[in-house]
């Protein structure tokens, strides 16, 4: 018998961000000053509460096992949290704490997906949501939606068109990273009635509802009525809005018969995120909204900045960020594929872009660029960037 590794873990790829990344390193080694745009992490510390509530907690003794859904009391906030930002009613018992969104999507995978099921991902999309559904020898399905003006909107009709026996669920992710669009409720409403008319699940990915701009508001798919709801699977993380990107610790909001098997795979999984990071997150839930408001409106200022930059380049449509804290701004086909422009724009500028190419064919002529960053980087890096996209050898 030969030594083979798993077809599941064969069929994933590697993080293009990383790889970026690791190129920018080794030009920053040259001498060369690097100026990134291509991170999905706050740059805020955690609010002052919540380290604090972690202090306690290790002081307390606080680091021992504890039940593998999460701490009782935790689940009991992220459940007034939920009613309060998001109005959705859930009990306790629906709730399990995970290691992150990554974690909540792995055990929802596990918990839903058999070799051979479908999975329809909305592209644009995060690229690891393939990887997560690949791993439990499902297919993700990308469906493609199209543009007006530049911005990516949801077309239904292409959804249902991608529908077959062999469709478990649909991925949906609002605030919508990479596109920067926060999903209408008419929009939601047609994805749900597509799940509902078939007969499968939702599995909504909202890590990032607290960051939300101007008349724009995040709406929970699984608040659209009990039938919804019934089908939802609810993960999201403090990662983003609470900037706990290292703190690992996300959550599910589930059906209570899907919620009980969710429980049982966080036990044999990882076991849960660790207790004293979960005393932390009462914290946060219960008294960090006043730090998420302070970080949104910084958000808000530097997504104004680069946005009025990027649409003064010639060819260049950048739509204004509805939530997160990513431009997608387009640019000419005629400069061909955003791999290759990524690729110059890091070795010609040492400005680190992620190509848009990453999150599906449909975006292969957008950029994604992030203002989860300072203003002095990114007053810094915008002439550069412009000048770089306007002297682009593709016009």
């Amino acid at each position: 018998m030969s030594l083979e590794i798993s077809r599941f873990a064969q069929s994933i790829g590697g993080s293009t961000i990383v790889s970026m990344r690791r190129k920018a390193d080794a030009i920053a080694a040259s001498g060369i000053k690097v100026i990134d745009f291509g991170p999905g992490e706050p740059d805020f510390d955690v609010p002052a509460p919540v380290a604090q509530a972690a202090i306690r907690a290790i002081e307390a003794g606080h680091s021992r096992y504890i039940d593998p859904r999460g701490l009782p009391e935790l689940r009991e906030q992220v459940t007034r949290f939920e009613a309060d930002q998001h109005n959705l009613s859930a009990d306790p018992d629906q709730v399990v704490i995970t290691t992150g969104t990554f974690g909540a999507l792995s055990i929802v995978s596990r918990a839903i997906l058999n070799p051979g099921d479908e999975v329809i991902v909305i592209e644009p999309l995060w690229d690891p949501y393939r990887n997560v559904i690949l791993l439990t020898g499902a297919t993700p399905v990308g469906v493609p939606m199209p543009t007006i003006n530049g911005r990516f909107v949801i077309d239904a009709d292409r959804l249902a068109a991608a529908v077959t026996p062999h469709t478990k669920a649909i991925l949906v992710n609002t605030p919508w990273n990479p596109t920067g669009r926060v999903l209408t409720r008419q929009e939601l409403i047609e994805i749900a009635d597509v799940a509902t008319e078939h007969d499968f699940w939702i599995i909504a990915d909202e890590v990032y509802s607290e960051i939300v701009f101007d008349e724009a508001k995040h709406i929970s798919v699984a608040s659209l009525g009990p039938e919804i709801q019934r089908r939802t699977i609810v993960t999201t993380s403090l990662s983003k809005s609470f900037a706990m990107t290292g703190w690992r610790l996300g959550y599910c909001v589930a059906p209570p018969e899907l919620s009980q098997v969710l429980g049982r795979l966080n036990h044999y999984t990882t076991r849960g995120a660790a207790s004293m990071v979960q005393y932390a997150a009462i914290a946060a839930l219960s008294d960090g909204m006043q730090y998420v408001e302070r970080m949104r409106l910084e958000y808000l200022q530097r997504r104004n900045i680069i946005v009025a930059a990027l649409n003064q380049v010639d060819g260049i449509i950048c739509p204004i960020p509805e939530g997160g804290f990513f431009a997608f701004p387009e640019f000419p086909e005629a400069w061909g594929d955003s791999t290759r422009l990524s690729d110059l724009l890091l070795s010609d500028s040492g400005i680190v872009v992620t190509p848009g190419s990453d999150y599906g064919t449909c975006a292969r002529h957008h950029l994604r660029i992030s203002f989860a960053t300072s203003q002095e980087i990114i007053r810094e890096g915008l002439p550069r960037l412009q000048d770089a996209l306007a002297g682009h050898p593709g016009r």
